[in-house]
């Protein structure tokens, strides 16, 4: 069976067979990665949660591969504190059970100068959750770690603790280190989020090298602020295709990250930057993010944006995309693709979405078409429509229909003698 059906399935039973025995190594990696990502979903009677950490730590300990336990520490991250400190206290002894936070963080912080480098990193990876000021100093040192395993881990905490006196720390690694952990750099930046480190993204942004300008557009989309949205709009622009399609990646992030406080602000200003952008710099990326994103948030955002910002040229596309869109999985993304659509109207839409009412599509798509013709229909519609409620066997379709109808002036009526 394929790693994505026991992910669909959460068989947990396989994945840790797979984690223990298997043969190929890219493949353990991501079976711990699954396991990870199924944490909310352990617990049941047949793989109890304990014997998944336990699998776990073992991997963690023992495994021939660096990669696989690597993969297995972060999964142990994401089963909780408990899980890292199981493991920490069976690679070096330490009881640290019911022991105070702020003590608790000094034994973490001694585990950053074991020999062993998975120590070192479940012991940053432990004080990142713990969260303690008082152990900054101790993983900003190893910020120069040989490992770069290590180093990853260390940038990953420092953005969960956010305190800003690390950002000249980071902003050095920044611009020196392998790109791997420049990566998890630029996201500490991103979190702490203070200007200094708005600054240090700004520059790197606008780097010869382009990698690095993707590694700092990639992690603008964190930052939830006006202030990220314009250049990232300028990198809309920019000669590499990589890093204009991860621009328009960011900026559809930027509106699931916003704090509720600037939500409005932060939307407006992503509107007007994308409308004064070239189209085809807009439009296209926006499409690709419906056509192939698996994230939610991305989805609806990208079909909030298309109904608001495609024009002339692109709007044929743009409402392909989003007619593809209205049988969505889901709810809220579908309801974003229909408003959109019915903002851009003309350009042929209204004898498209009657043709796709007509067909034997799914039928939530022809429901939500129904609704925009309802916004934008006009005789042709009211016409089509007064026929096609007294024929469908769907009792969904008909009421949809009959909404729709009642916003167009209501059913047209015969002429003519009545036979």
């Amino acid at each position: 069976m394929a790693l994505f059906e026991l992910e669909r399935n959460a068989d947990f039973e396989q994945l840790l067979t797979i984690l223990e025995e298997g043969s190929n190594s890219k493949i353990r990696v991501r079976a711990a990665e699954i396991l990870g990502s199924l944490e909310s979903q352990s617990g049941g009677r047949n793989t109890p949660r304990s014997e998944i950490v336990d699998v776990l730590v073992d991997v963690s300990k023992d495994d021939d591969d660096e990669q696989v336990r690597a993969a297995a520490i972060d999964a142990l991250d994401q089963y909780g504190q408990d899980a890292l400190e199981q493991f920490i206290g069976e690679i070096s002894g330490a009881d640290i059970d019911g022991v105070a936070e702020w003590k608790k963080a000094k034994v973490l912080a001694k585990g950053l100068n074991a020999d062993e480098p998975e120590l070192r990193m479940a012991a940053a990876t432990g004080l990142g959750r713990i969260g303690e000021d008082n152990v900054l100093n101790a993983l900003v040192e190893r910020l120069d770690d040989p490992n770069s395993r290590v180093r990853m881990r260390v940038a990953r905490a420092l953005a969960r603790i956010e305190n800003p006196n690390c950002v000249p720390a980071l902003a050095r690694k920044l611009h020196e280190d392998q790109y791997d952990v420049r990566i998890e750099i630029a996201y500490a930046l991103a979190d702490i989020g203070t200007k200094n480190a708005l600054r240090e993204l700004v520059d790197v942004a606008e780097d010869d090298d382009e990698v690095l300008r993707r590694i700092a557009v990639d992690a603008l989309g964190r930052l939830g602020s006006v202030e990220a949205v314009e250049i990232l709009a300028e990198a809309l622009s920019d000669d590499s295709d990589v890093v204009r399609r991860t621009a328009m990646f960011s900026l559809v992030q930027l509106l699931s990250q916003a704090p509720s406080s600037a939500s409005h602000k932060v939307r407006e200003k992503i509107v007007d930057e994308l409308e004064e952008a070239n189209e085809r710099e807009a439009v296209q990326p926006l499409i690709e993010i419906l056509d192939r994103s698996s994230e939610t948030a991305q989805r609806r955002n990208a079909a909030w944006l298309l109904g608001r910002i495609a024009d002339e040229e692109y709007v044929t596309t743009a409402q392909d995309a989003l007619i593809e869109t209205l049988g969505d999985e889901d709810e809220m993304t579908s309801k974003f693709a229909a408003m959109s659509l019915a903002l851009l109207e003309g350009a042929g839409l209204e004898g498209r979405l009657l043709d796709l009412v007509e067909s034997d599509r799914d039928e939530e798509m022809r429901v939500k078409a129904l609704f925009v013709l309802g916004k934008i229909g006009g005789d042709r519609s009211r016409k089509k429509l007064s026929k096609f409620v007294e024929r469908t066997e769907s009792d969904r379709l008909r009421k949809r229909g009959f909404s729709a109808l009642s916003k167009l002036g209501g059913i047209e009526m015969p002429s003519g003698d009545l036979p």
